[in-house]
């Protein structure tokens, strides 16, 4: 009579339990002269495992999947420390055209631990005592956090090799780039005693999980003294002023700008790509709070994933450059500026190691002034596109935009007119330049080679929903009261911003936009015809990720009768970024 025989107290004791019951229940005779030979149970081991990943001679290192999974070598460089831990890791492992090992290193496989081959619905094994899930190698190797194509950071996430960007918006308390760095290996137990850091700077690896999370935001907090009446309380927006102007002032604050996202990245087998996704939102939606009222409507800004070459849902358009947002306290910014966010498809491929080149297909949205003579019609995604080059002293990128905009009239057939728009932007670090450094790579820039100029022309025909101060006024079309006929006035926005550090802590920003549109014959006198914006700020920076600033605004509004109305802001803001 044979018997399987497992390990560990709880086996054991069930063996014992078992061979009770056999000498209780044994028959007379013979049979009774037989005996249960219990064999003796071995002490649990100790297994090895590694707790560095070693370097690696080639950038394409699969792991060996215990369980048969797809495989691709890694050739290791450098000897393998073990330590004395209940665990079975991955095997590392080098064959076929890829260098051999400089050392030998042996492979470590299921033979030497117990390793659950349960996988679920994912493609990586979990662990015998539930640590999570495996990390492939490549999520610890430098080589995959300093690379210019599919690496740690999203492709679409533009940033020189080996750093992120900060977000627009985020002020300039935040870095303008934070260095990437693998995260340290950690032993098992460190898994499962606690949170240990995860893929990217203030993340962490979910218990559980190969996923590594990330919460960020910001609280923000502007106070605004509006010397002259304006339509937008919460943020200085050039074409809500009153035309002709009226008199009064107005005090207000807001909190509703601040933000809270939640960001992952989770590693796959599948060509070193990892799954990046992000959900942000803020409170800027709808009217603006009443007194005492107490909500704010939550809205969706990004909800979008990243996979290798691919971005899909709610993203910024590939039209606009939002690196090249200046530093304003005043949430809207420069009217100028292309600024847009919609649900669409992404794709983003480096051309060379500083070129890069995208395209996306983004949900159309025509918005026409028909003057009650038909509707307007939006059947064709808007296709957009840009070339960027990313150095080490600034961006340049070249964008263009191609729509279709649709006028169905109440009485005739249907009309379309091709859209297309235009855009240049630029970031550089005039000073670096002259002085020949490097404020990217160098620890402690000064004051100087922080400073930056940031530049922007945007234009077309029917690029109304894409100019900032242009959106929701009915300039992507306009059709003649008078004759019925639709066309695409032509819009034109253009922005420069020169910001200039003093030290680490205080900088300056100047920033001058102005818009500029021209209608379709037949158009109402009131009609918006342009606008300036102009803001100047001084900056104060205590602590890292902290930001407090005061700046005045000026803006006017002109209309097509020639008509015009100015107003006048202080803003106050202070922000602190989590």
């Amino acid at each position: 009579m044979g018997i399987r025989v497992a390990s560990g107290r709880a086996a054991a004791f069930r063996l014992a339990l078992l061979a009770g019951t056999v000498v209780l229940c044994r028959p007379q005779g013979a049979a009774a002269q037989s005996r249960l030979e219990l064999p003796t149970l071995p002490p649990p081991q100790a297994l090895p495992v590694v707790e560095e990943i070693p370097p690696v001679a080639d950038s394409n290192a699969f792991l060996v999947f215990p369980n048969g999974f797809p495989k691709v070598d890694a050739p290791a460089v450098g000897g393998v420390e073990a330590a004395e831990v209940p665990y079975a890791p991955l095997s590392v492992t080098s064959e076929g055209a890829l260098a051999p090992p400089t050392t030998d290193y042996p492979p470590l496989g299921d033979d030497q631990g117990i390793v659950d081959r349960e996988t679920g619905l994912g493609e990586f094994v979990t662990d015998y005592f539930g640590f999570g899930r495996q990390l492939p190698a490549y999520y610890y190797r430098p080589d995959y956090y300093n690379t210019a194509g599919i690496g740690a950071r999203p492709l679409a996430d533009y940033a020189p090799s080996g750093y992120e960007a900060r977000e627009f918006q985020e002020a300039p308390g935040v870095p303008e780039f934070t260095p990437l760095t693998p995260p340290p290996v950690p032993t098992p137990s460190q898994r499962a005693d606690g949170v240990v850091r995860g893929m990217m700077p203030g993340s962490f690896l979910v218990p559980g999980s190969a996923t590594s999370m990330r919460l960020r935001g910001f609280v923000r907090l502007g106070g605004m003294f509006d010397f002259d009446p304006i339509g937008s309380r919460d943020d200085f927006v050039t074409n809500t002023i009153s035309v002709p102007q009226e008199s009064g002032q107005n005090f207000n604050m807001s909190a509703r700008y601040s933000r809270f996202a939640i960001e992952t990245w989770t590693p796959t087998a599948f060509k070193e790509w990892n799954a990046h996704t992000f959900i942000e939102g803020d409170f800027f939606n709808g009217n603006a709070q009443a007194a005492g009222a107490g909500g704010n409507p939550f809205r969706l800004r990004f909800a979008f994933v990243d996979f290798g070459y691919f971005r899909f849902g709610q993203q910024n358009t590939v039209f606009m450059d939002s690196n090249s947002w200046p530093s304003t306290a005043d949430f809207a910014g420069p009217r100028g500026l292309a600024n847009q966010r919609r649900p669409g498809a992404r794709v983003t491929i480096p051309v060379t190691d500083k070129i890069y080149w995208a395209g996306g297909v983004e949900q159309p949205f025509s918005d026409i002034t028909t003057n009650g003579l038909g509707t307007n019609v939006q059947d064709t995604p808007d296709l957009a596109t840009h070339m960027r080059y990313e150095g080490d002293l600034g961006h340049l990128q070249l964008s263009g935009l191609g729509r279709a905009i649709g006028y169905q009239p109440n009485v005739g057939e249907l009309t379309r007119r091709g859209g297309w728009g235009g855009s240049a932007s630029t970031v550089f670090h005039p000073w670096a330049a002259l002085i020949g450094s490097d404020p990217i790579h160098k620890a402690n820039p000064t004051g100087l080679e922080r400073s930056r100029i940031l530049a922007q022309y945007t234009a077309g025909y029917g690029v109304g929903r894409y100019i900032q101060d242009t959106t929701g006024l009915g300039l992507d079309g306009q059709v003649d009261p008078i004759t019925g006929a639709f066309d695409l006035p032509f819009a034109a926005g253009w922005t420069t911003s020169y910001e200039h550090w003093y030290n680490e802590q205080w900088l300056s920003n100047f920033t001058y936009s102005e818009v500029t549109v021209d209608s379709v014959g037949g158009q109402a006198g009131t009609t918006y015809d342009g606008a300036q914006y102009v803001a100047s700020s001084l900056w104060w920076i205590p602590v890292r990720n902290m930001s407090i600033a005061v700046e005045y605004l000026h803006g006017v509004r002109q209309n097509l009768n020639g008509q015009r109305g100015d107003a006048n802001r202080i803003q106050t803001l202070f922000q602190y970024n989590f």
